[in-house]
């Protein structure tokens, strides 16, 4: 489920401090890359600060979000990581700083809900109003208004990428983490599915099956 960008971002994070003796790579990660990256300076390099948040550490190391929901500091948490890279400090620190969670919570919900709606549309009754509104529904949820979100921390390296036969890469990537309760989420959702059901008793319970479906193991962010 990890993108190609969390391996990439994994091997700067190696490279970032393999020369730090407080620093363990996750057991079992083996990764490989034909690029050489070496770091220039990080966000802590101002302070004397050699080790990278375990936010970042989890995320980038081990298994993503996953990883980073299952430390203490997050329990009943979702986490929202996001990151963005660029030739300039002062853009993706403006990224950072301007960061829109809402709308990934938004894009989030979206990806989950249509499976599960789609899941579930055996559940439809045969009426193309209740079709429509059920196909709509995906829509309303993605675009209602989240409220919850908090930014915890962000973070930036300065790197420079080097591969054969390509000229040398320099830029900066800036990290930002958000999180929103669990059950503060989980009832905006049910929520706004609640006010799309009507008086059809069928697309009503087509409805609760969504959101029942739809929580009972949690969003997955990425």
């Amino acid at each position: 489920m990890k993108s190609v960008k969390v391996l990439v971002a994994a091997c700067v994070l190696i490279a970032l401090f393999a020369g730090c003796k407080t620093y363990k790579p996750a057991p079992g990660l083996s990764l490989s890359s034909t690029a050489k990256v070496e770091i220039i300076e990080h966000k802590g390099t101002a302070l004397g600060v050699r080790d990278i948040p375990q936010w970042l550490s989890e995320y980038s190391q081990r298994n993503g979000v996953i990883s980073v929901e299952a430390l203490p500091d997050f329990k009943n948490m979702y986490v929202i990581i996001a990151d963005e890279s660029g030739p300039a400090l002062q853009q993706v620190r403006t990224w950072a700083d301007k960061f829109n969670a809402q709308q990934q919570i938004g894009a989030t919900i979206s990806t989950r809900v249509a499976s599960v709606f789609k899941a579930h549309e055996n559940l439809l009754p045969d009426q193309a109003e209740s079709r429509r509104k059920y196909d709509n529904a995906i829509n309303t949820l993605t675009s209602a208004s989240y409220s919850g979100a908090r930014k915890v921390d962000d973070w930036w390296v300065h790197q420079t990428i080097t591969e054969r036969r390509k000229e040398p890469e320099t830029r900066y990537t800036a990290y930002v983490i958000y999180t929103i309760e669990k059950a503060n989420l989980n009832d905006q959702i049910r929520n706004q599915i609640a006010r799309l059901k009507d008086d059809n008793p069928e697309l009503g319970a087509a409805f609760d099956a969504v959101a029942v479906q739809l929580l009972e193991r949690g969003l997955e962010w990425d």
